[in-house]
């Protein structure tokens, strides 16, 4: 009988740890999202070296809210393509959105500074990076570099819920317009 009672209190114990630990995955998203994907995924697993599909791949998963699978797939990109500052800017993002505002902020001050050698090396005749970049990529981590910034400054844990990380945007944004507004326009001598 005493045997009995224990089978019983182990198959018993045994259903609670399954009801506790075995559950249905949450779902990703819908078929049509899925698909997209699945064929980012397929064009980034197919061009190892094509830092458009990355970025195209990891800006949908941080679209989802999966940082972690984007910096997955950026970390296991082709050494070439985590030069593009492009492709660091989006791994800052993920960064970022995942709560490591320090890697974030350090990625993407990384970012700039490649893309600002590009741009400057054009006018001195130096050797130019092999990475590209323009002054709208320059504009765009700048103002995320200055966001992420005022965020460690103002001691900001998780962006995702501290309504700060949205004001400082906001105040990014605003500096990127008023330095817009500044630039005289095409063929005007002033």
């Amino acid at each position: 009988m005493e045997i009995r009672v224990n089978l019983v209190l182990i198959v018993f114990v045994a259903f609670v740890w399954l009801g506790l630990y075995a559950q249905m995955p949450a779902r990703i998203g819908e078929a049509h999202d899925m698909d997209q994907l699945g064929a980012l995924e397929d064009e980034a697993a197919r061009h190892p070296g094509d830092a458009r599909a990355l970025v195209a791949l990891s800006d949908r998963y941080l679209a989802q809210g999966f940082p972690t699978l984007a910096m997955t797939a950026i970390h296991a990109a082709e050494a070439e393509v985590l030069e593009e500052p492009a492709v660091s800017h989006q791994l800052a993002r993920a960064y970022e959105n995942s709560g490591r505002l320090l890697d974030a902020l350090a990625t993407a001050d990384l970012a700039l500074t490649r893309c600002s050698r590009v741009l400057g090396a054009k006018p001195f005749e130096t050797a130019v990076p092999r990475f590209v970049c323009n002054e709208r990529t320059l504009s765009k981590l700048d103002t995320h570099k200055g966001a992420l910034e005022r965020m460690v400054r103002w001691g900001v844990v998780d962006p995702r819920v501290d309504p700060r990380a949205q004001h400082a945007y906001d105040l990014a944004l605003r500096r990127a317009r008023i330095a817009v507004g500044e630039l005289p326009e095409r063929g005007n001598s002033n």
